[in-house]
């Protein structure tokens, strides 16, 4: 069985995610073949089509250009195992109307996103920002610095309740916090064995709670939920981390309430990116900018790896795969 690899990371983080033993136990499952990545002129290539319409298993993600709409009508392909995330600008809608099976990574990062948002909640605790700003550019000690505070015993609300959250939760766990959260798709039996309260309104959160981690997907709902009004309903040196999407927050109620110095904050996705050398955000005393890379760490990639390899082997064997995309799923994904 033909599996032909369009996946291109670039070589570091490719050997990260298959390192020999695993992209040996690969080549055991399948026919393995990897080709160069085409140029954008050349994805009409007759020989690089070719190639595509000979694969019945496409390895996708991170630099696959978007695949012909017609793959399964005239070639071979029945799955397309996509490594990473996102599958909008490599996988038309057509596809999964032809049939064609879908999985993503899942679940398999899950809890370095969480470990991230903890990263980024006990930083804006701790008062990391100014901290270092003071001892690294300004030359000082102590003096003029605020006081760090501690998550113990704390409350902590979560907009968003998928598998990211639940495990931000369990590392939650030991501070003794109370946890609640907003999800109107997560079935009550999630939040119930967790001992997470849900709530109804989002607003409840932000009126209840001293931190809020986002970890909502991006949907018309959701879009912009993070506003001014929400924003004024958290308390002084409140905290806001997010590691979802960049469109949950209105990024210009958020500049106005940090210039108030009133919150603190913690963002690692922005409406545009790279972050504009001229973003209202840069410089900003109670604001932590990361890069987009709350995501896995290197030394994370060989859990997609290994969950690639796992939904292939499941699907050679006929068995239910992990992370299945649906073309519902697909239709609100960013």
């Amino acid at each position: 069985m033909r599996l032909l690899n369009v996946f291109y990371p670039g070589e570091e983080r490719f050997a990260a995610m298959f390192p020999p033993p695993l992209l040996d136990e690969l080549r055991s499952l399948v026919d393995y073949r990897a080709i160069p990545k085409p140029s954008p002129g050349q994805t009409s290539d007759p020989e690089y089509l070719a190639e595509l319409y000979e694969a019945e298993i496409l390895l996708t993600g991170w630099g696959t250009p978007m695949l012909p709409a017609d793959l399964a009508q005239r070639g071979k392909l029945r799955y397309i195992c996509h490594v990473t995330g996102g599958v909008r600008g490599v996988i038309p809608r057509e596809l999964f109307e032809q049939g064609v099976l879908v999985t993503n990574w899942g679940s398999s990062i899950s809890r370095t996103i969480a470990e991230a948002s903890l990263m980024m909640i006990l930083a804006c605790l701790r008062r990391v920002r100014p901290i270092q700003e003071e001892l690294h550019n300004r030359g000082g000690y102590r003096r003029g610095v605020p006081w760090p505070h501690s998550l113990f015993e704390r409350r902590v609300g979560l907009l968003g309740f998928g598998a990211i959250a639940r495990e931000l939760v369990h590392l939650l766990k030991p501070f003794n916090v109370t946890i609640k959260a907003y999800d109107p798709y997560v079935p009550e039996d999630f939040f119930a064995a967790l001992g997470v309260e849900r709530v109804e309104q989002v607003r409840t959160l932000f009126e209840t709670c001293d931190i809020i981690s986002l970890h909502a997907a991006r949907t018309e709902e959701t879009t912009g939920i993070v506003n001014k009004e929400m924003l004024r309903l958290l308390p002084d040196d409140g905290v806001l981390v997010n590691t979802a999407r960049a469109a949950l927050i209105n990024e210009d109620d958020l500049v106005e309430e940090l210039r108030a110095g009133r919150l603190w904050v913690a963002l690692d996705v922005y409406e545009k990116e790279p972050l504009p050398a001229d973003s209202p955000f840069r410089g900003l005393e109670r604001l932590l900018l990361f890069p987009h890379q709350a995501g896995p760490t290197i030394d994370r990639y060989v859990d997609m790896g290994r969950m690639a390899v796992d939904n292939i082997r499941r699907y050679l064997a006929n068995e239910p795969v992990l992370a299945q995309v649906t073309v519902e799923k697909y239709d609100i994904m960013t």
